[in-house]
């Protein structure tokens, strides 16, 4: 297919297309050198087209913009991100001319050691000729490897003037690995070449993204980067159900990835490495609009019934970023199978093609056994605490940046925070909650024009649930936003609440499970507007408030076992054991107080377990994260674009 060079990269654009790569590379901790295909690299694809040398807004040409806001970019990457950089159309003019449909170049190759060579690129960045959008992807995926996170964003205007089609492509590349994402920056762009742009981030397990018009973004890059420097959620070590559950793979305790089949089943086996122990699975996955149900079973037999079983998905009304339930083996009996099989299965059941192939993360993790298993010494289950409305302070901390993933959260402690929120973005803070100890959250605001709703979930450590219901019956204060019925400039407030953190809540329903063990709570705030094109903007001021005495109603646990009991900073994440605080590898303290044990007792690292159930018992020293940033493009693009309006 052959299309007209239409490349409308206007200076305010070529900005912010700079800028968002910027906020794209800014990454946290990374692995040496050595360890970079483990850790998350990222190469940049660029459309080099002729239209580039075309004039654009301010006076400038499109590509002395793009220059421009390139150099801010590499001067400001961290030393020890590994970034590339590629592009595409630089060299053969014409489409007729031999070599236009492989006209691609890794112009600087992915690395830590490069800034000089990314300047170098920077100034020979000249536009020239076709767009082979589809080959670049080929390479760029060369580029990067075949295992580990590894993320492409691909920023262009228009659609593909060579085979191969870069839609099928990106969907190649993403079956290729599920460890890899293409996020799309779509320049100015309409009709048949955005929804071109569009399916290749849609096949890519990725983000599409329009920027349309912005000519700063000085004042808020900082943050922005910051935000953008957050690993996306869904990562873990690489594990293939099995459609036999003899068959299926052996899990210790850690953080797996997978892929949902269209139908039918997925096997795993969980070997109980101690007797009397509770073994814990979490299941997420990214929303999709669907009417499947997704089921979560554990089983002591395969071919009895399951000790626990959970929906997972279902039809919601809005695209939360995560659909994320926990079971468990726990039964009141010691005696019961759950409890003292030597072996659990651990089934997910999905039925609609609608979600085939969406990356599926496993959290798995063993508890200690009590040393009383007939609880005698355990209080009864609390009774759901009640609401009572918070008084945000009148100076909320400001400089918090939230993370867009459970595994970026920083860990926060009581207060108020004064925070934004952009539409389609997702912002998440983590807070330490103890046995004893519920947590409640409000969200104070200004209702903005064009809104349509914002939602404030709490997740547990293990992907659980656990809050009060306060359906049909919120808080008389509390402002209905289910609904666009909302007018610009009326209060807003709505909140969320945990139930009381108790041994016994493991004995009702899935609902309540989520609140049987200590950790972490990764409170989820999400925002969307009427038009998903149209940036909102939504200032608010989010206040924390742990109630009850930490530690009251804590069970005992066996010792010696070489498990690691749960506490109030337990945590399921990239580079944390569960004794750890701290919500990501990259969670470090913010401008709020941080939640940071005194000490760090040693573990041994966990991961897949032999066949073996007797096998020394595995630790949580979980593997979620690295460098999967580009779930944060929304929050630069949107940002930026609403800087703009």
């Amino acid at each position: 297919m052959i299309c007209n060079r239409k490349h409308p990269l206007r200076s305010g654009a070529a900005t912010l297309a700079a800028s968002l790569l910027l906020a794209l590379v800014v990454a946290g901790p990374q692995a040496s050198a050595d360890e970079q295909t483990a850790s998350g690299r990222m190469m940049l694809v660029l459309d080099a087209s002729g239209s580039m040398a075309e004039e654009a807004a301010g006076g400038v040409t499109k590509i002395e913009a793009a220059r421009e806001s390139l150099r801010a970019v590499t001067d400001a990457l961290p030393a020890d991100q590994p970034v590339g950089l590629r592009v595409f159309g630089a060299e053969v003019f014409s489409a007729d001319d031999p070599g236009a449909c492989t006209d691609s170049q890794q112009v600087v190759a992915p690395g830590t050691g490069n800034r000089d060579e990314l300047r170098e690129a920077v100034e020979a960045y000249e536009p020239y000729g076709e767009t082979p959008t589809g080959h670049a992807l080929q390479e760029a995926g060369k580029d990067l490897g075949g295992e580990g996170q590894r993320t492409i964003i691909l920023v262009s205007d228009g659609e593909p003037t060579c085979e191969p089609d870069p839609c099928e492509v990106a969907a190649q590349l993403s079956e290729d690995g599920i460890d890899l994402r293409i996020d799309v920056v779509g320049l100015n762009v309409s009709g048949e070449a955005r929804e071109s742009l569009q399916c290749i981030a849609e096949q890519g397990n990725g983000t599409y993204y329009d920027a349309d018009d912005a000519d700063s973004l000085t004042d808020s890059l900082t943050r922005v980067s910051e935000r953008s420097s957050r690993p996306f959620d869904l990562t873990g070590e690489p594990v293939e159900g099995a459609a036999d559950p003899e068959q299926g793979p052996a899990l210790g305790t850690g953080i797996y990835l997978d892929t949902i089949p269209s139908t039918g089943e997925l096997w795993y086996r969980v070997p109980r490495t101690v007797p009397g122990s509770t073994l814990h699975v979490g299941a997420a996955f990214q929303y999709v609009s669907s009417n499947n149900n997704v089921y979560l079973k554990v089983f002591d037999d395969p071919t009895g019934p399951a000790c626990a079983s959970v929906l997972v998905h279902r039809m919601l009304s809005w695209g939360r970023p995560l659909v994320n339930q926990a079971a468990s083996t726990w039964s009141d009996d010691p005696e019961d199978g759950c409890n003292t099989a030597d072996t659990v299965y651990v089934q997910l059941e999905s039925s609609d093609e609608d979600i085939a192939g969406r990356p599926l993360q496993l959290v798995v993790y063993e508890e200690p056994p009590l040393a009383d298993p007939t609880q005698r010494d355990l209080p009864p289950r609390p009774d759901d605490p009640a609401w009572t409305t918070l008084e945000p302070a009148d100076d909320p901390v400001d400089g918090v940046v939230p993370g867009t993933s459970l595994a970026s959260a920083p860990v926060v402690e009581d207060g108020s925070y004064a925070l934004d929120i952009t539409t389609e973005e997702t912002q998440v803070l983590a807070v330490p909650l103890d046995w004893g100890q519920d947590l409640q959250v409000q969200l104070d605001a200004v209702w903005p024009e064009d809104a349509w709703q914002v939602e404030i979930r709490v997740i547990s450590p293990l992907r659980g649930r656990g809050n009060v219901d306060f359906l049909a019956s919120e808080p008389g204060d509390w402002t209905t936003t289910a609904l666009p019925n909302l007018r610009a400039g009326e209060p807003v407030r709505l909140g969320a609440q945990t139930l009381t953190t108790a041994f016994r809540h493991r004995s009702g329903s899935a609902e309540e499970a989520g609140a049987a063990l200590p950790g972490l709570r990764y409170v989820e705030v999400s925002f969307r507007g009427d038009d998903e094109d149209v940036p909102v903007n939504l200032p608010y001021t989010l206040t924390l408030q742990t109630n009850g005495t930490a530690g009251e109603g804590a069970p005992t646990y066996v010792d010696g076992t070489g498990l690691v009991p749960p506490s109030a900073d337990f945590a399921i994440t990239a580079g944390n054991r569960p004794d750890q605080a701290g919500a990501g590898e990259d969670a470090s303290p913010s401008a709020a107080p941080s939640s940071e044990p005194d000490g760090e007792p040693s573990a041994p690292a966990g991961g897949p377990v032999d066949d073996d159930p007797t096998a020394g018992p595995p630790v949580l020293a979980l593997a979620l994260g690295g460098a999967g940033l580009a779930l944060l493009v929304a929050a630069v693009v949107l940002l930026v674009v609403r800087l703009r309006r």
